[in-house]
């Protein structure tokens, strides 16, 4: 697992290097966000959540509104993680947000859904509403994500962002509710060129 997390690292490091140069913004493309995080199955708290997953993001983001001072944002996201002795969960999500400005530093907010495909490590089990009985649930299950984040970062002169979040979602229906999910993510975001 280190070797996989010095790897990822490596490579976000060569990549933020690589565009390290003045990008002005009508010749630049979608930018790429790529994170990773940590997540906990739990409701909101700080206490447990480093006894959760490891997980990595890559997305981009679309501009409705997008000032000198403040923007308004659609992302759209594909991410896995890995809850041992728990689950896996794969996602594609897409939230709709505003990010304000100080300078080049920043704070965000953002909220959205998508959809999470889990693969379960112990077998689970759902009640059948006719009989009562219980039987084996299908090895993945797919679920709506709700989602709901906010940040704080700064903004280069070269347009590269870096940026900590927290991020709560769910995993809908559990047992006709939500089971609540948190994550802590550090990430970048790269201004590619068109």
């Amino acid at each position: 697992m280190k070797t996989i997390e010095i790897t990822i690292l490596t490579w976000l490091s060569a990549l933020a290097g690589v565009t390290a140069q003045d990008l002005s913004a009508a010749h630049q493309g979608l930018p790429l966000t790529i994170s990773l995080f940590i997540e906990s199955i739990s409701l909101p708290t700080f206490r447990n959540i480093q006894r959760g997953g490891l997980g990595l993001k890559i997305g981009t983001e679309f501009y409705y509104r997008n000032s000198p001072g403040s923007q308004v944002i659609q992302t759209l996201t594909v991410g896995y993680y890995h809850h041992p002795r728990v689950q896996s969960g794969l996602f594609v999500n897409t939230t709709i947000g505003y990010r304000k400005y100080i300078g080049g530093f920043f704070t965000d907010v953002f909220i959205g859904g998508g959809a999470l495909l889990l693969r379960p490590v112990a077998h689970s089990y759902v009640r059948d509403e006719s009989t009562g009985n219980y039987r084996k649930a299908p090895a993945t299950q797919c679920n709506f994500m709700p989602v709901v984040k906010t940040g704080v970062g700064y903004r280069f002169p070269n347009r590269t962002l870096v940026f900590a979040r927290y991020e709560l979602f769910g995993e809908m229906p559990f047992r006709s509710l939500i089971l609540p999910h948190q994550s802590i993510s550090i990430g970048t975001q790269l201004a590619l060129p068109n």
